[in-house]
């Protein structure tokens, strides 16, 4: 599909997220009806937005977008400007295949993570590391029963994620 060079995984795991957004818009741009034109992609994707949303509705039935959202406000917290630095040319790639509308918004003086928006995460598919990680104020929050369902949620999407990511990759 993309020249030998775009073979290198390194290729959208390395730089800044400036550099990671700006590749995965060339690729998208370029690739992306070629990309969803493969059978196994398109079955994969709709998983993946399957658990997605049963991921999300749990997620916002423990107002979990405001409460991080809040956080951050007030100390950076978890969403800060450095772990942006956990996404890849190809998450936000996933993202823009699910029609997200993928845009940096940050200047230099936040500290906020450059996809957290008013409400949240604008990121659908969001960083392996944001989903794995609960910080103590969730784990205080919320019940065991709620935690293992959001562990539960977390777990099917991150593994349907895993395998699109090696799918698109195959492809490039």
């Amino acid at each position: 599909m993309i020249n030998k060079t775009a073979r290198d995984p390194g290729l959208y795991f390395a730089g800044t997220v400036e550099e990671k957004l700006g590749l995965a818009q060339r690729v998208y741009r370029i690739h992306a009806h070629e990309i969803l034109e493969y059978e196994n992609i398109k079955k994969t994707l709709s998983r993946l937005s399957g658990y997605e949303k049963a991921l999300s509705r749990q997620m916002n039935l423990m107002d979990m977008g405001s409460r991080c959202t809040a956080c951050a406000a007030k100390s950076g917290g978890c969403c800060s400007a450095y772990m942006a630095g956990n996404t890849d040319a190809i998450l936000l790639l996933i993202n823009m295949l699910m029609g997200v509308d993928v845009v940096y918004h940050h200047d230099k003086e936040e500290e906020n993570c450059c996809f957290l928006g008013k409400s949240g995460c604008i990121l659908t598919i969001k960083p392996i590391f944001c989903l794995n990680y609960s910080c103590l104020q969730i784990h205080e929050s919320y019940s065991a029963g709620q935690m293992q369902q959001l562990e539960k949620l977390t777990g099917q999407l991150l593994g349907e994620h895993i395998i699109i990511e090696g799918l698109i990759l195959e492809k490039l």
